[in-house]
């Protein structure tokens, strides 16, 4: 009899486990259907900052015309994101040797780029050509969107 009751545990221990098994299946396919309706957005406007196609503002030290492309990065010393995007801004000039980097982070002295490009919140991008017009915006948190946004802008209007 107390064999009978040791083979009876141990299939019921393997039930349990296949139980268990299942049901870690079934939370990993979920957390890949939560994964897919959260992912990242790509750049997004955030109902802020110029409009596209329009002049962007003339603000002094931003001479547009000195690449196809001048990508404003508009950032904060608060910022987390910011600080982790800094370098990846940085290689950036190696992939497009056509994008001029310049970086806004805010002070007192940066304000008035702020406002004249309607940006309040941070890590927002402008992108605008050599003719003055702006090609792309919007707030980006990772190098792919920022790659997004620069691909976007250089394309034909």
């Amino acid at each position: 009899m107390s064999g009978d009751i040791w083979v009876l545990s141990y299939v019921l221990l393997w039930l349990a486990v296949l139980v268990l098994g299942v049901a870690v299946v079934a939370l990993l396919r979920q957390i890949g259907v939560l994964h897919a309706r959260v992912a990242p957005m790509g750049v997004h406007p955030a109902g802020e900052g110029p409009e596209l196609g329009a002049d962007a503002p003339l603000v002094k030290n931003l001479p547009y015309s000195r690449a196809a492309l001048t990508l404003l990065a508009f950032t904060s010393p608060t910022c987390e994101v910011c600080a982790v995007l800094r370098p990846s801004l940085q290689t950036l000039g190696r992939q497009y040797p056509d994008v001029r980097l310049e970086l806004v982070d805010l002070d007192a002295d940066t304000r008035p780029t702020f406002d004249a490009f309607n940006v309040r919140s941070t890590p927002y991008l402008v992108a605008v050509d050599a003719g003055g017009v702006v090609r792309g915006r919007g707030v980006a948190n990772t190098l792919e969107q920022i790659e997004e946004l620069v691909e976007t802008a250089r394309s034909p209007a």
